[in-house]
């Protein structure tokens, strides 16, 4: 059971090295290399420039203070998880000013600026779920026509994104930060339109069951789980040892009982010790 249970527990992380892996292979241009042959294009055709090249001007959130209840969330770089948008544990705006300077549109993307230094820079994408507006902890990115927001996203949470970011990162005591500009000189390759749209397809695709496996891990998971403490308190109510005990009747009431072998073994231990040890003779003085 423990071993079992060991291995279920090892592969969220083998899946999440499964997913950084598929990522390198996308922005190194090795995930369509094959598709790229098929299609006649050279990786040539990527064009080397900077982000700030095919973005337009990055912007702040909102610095004025949330609330637990309002029309509109404003999202938080707690919102950001893995690429994508986490809605719960949402704070929110009322203000129509902010609602109307910060507002989100389908295909921002949006980067964290401001966490601990192993979580800075971690990017997620706004597809429209629901209206929103973004806190001052992030930077949102608008792709020029020649960048397509969902391959940015996957590109911005490859690990060569990851490396620059640990390398740019300004500390300060307890967090990081990587401000606009810092953000803007990420040094990048871009495939044409065609083959983003590729990537992006094939990414999603083995994303895909990765997250299908991690849902039938979670499952497996639970049911071991369940089935460890089913284990526990068939054990502790005696149901697990039923079988045993009938067919091992004379150790439960007979003489060889448990309990008739302790009151032996207590009788035996009152009767060495009431039981008087012989008296050491005194040697007689020696005479002088």
């Amino acid at each position: 059971m423990e071993t079992t249970k060991a291995r279920l527990d090892r592969i969220p992380q083998i899946l999440k090295t499964f997913r950084q892996s598929v990522l390198a292979a996308a922005v190194s241009g090795k995930l369509t290399e094959e598709w790229r042959d098929n299609q006649n294009i050279n990786i040539e055709s990527w064009v080397d420039g900077t982000l700030g090249d095919f973005v337009e001007k990055p912007t702040y959130g909102s610095s004025s203070k949330s609330k637990p209840e309002g029309t509109v969330p404003v999202l938080r770089m707690g919102n950001l998880q893995d690429g994508k948008l986490d809605w719960t544990n949402l704070v929110y705006t009322s203000d129509p000013v902010e609602i109307d300077k910060y507002k989100l549109l389908p295909g921002d993307v949006l980067f964290n600026r401001t966490n601990s230094p192993e979580l800075v820079g971690k990017t997620s994408i706004y597809r429209g779920e629901r209206e929103a507006i973004y806190a001052g902890y992030l930077i949102r990115i608008l792709c020029k026509k020649n960048l397509n927001a969902e391959y940015l996203n996957y590109l911005l949470n490859s690990p060569d994104a990851k490396d620059y970011c640990y390398r740019v990162k300004s500390d300060g005591v307890s967090q990081s930060n990587i401000n606009a500009q810092k953000l803007k000189a990420f040094p990048l390759s871009i495939p044409t339109s065609t083959e983003q749209i590729e990537i992006v397809r094939r990414v999603e695709q083995l994303f895909a069951h990765a997250d299908k496996i991690e849902q039938q891990v979670q499952a497996a998971q639970q049911r071991v789980n369940n089935l460890t403490q089913s284990i526990l308190a068939k054990a502790f109510c005696g149901e697990l040892t039923a079988d045993w005990r009938a067919a091992n009747s004379e150790l439960i009431s007979g003489d060889n009982s448990a309990e008739v072998l302790l009151a032996k073994i207590k009788s035996k231990r009152e009767a060495l010790a009431n039981k008087k040890m012989p008296k050491k003779k005194t040697a007689a003085r020696r005479k002088v």
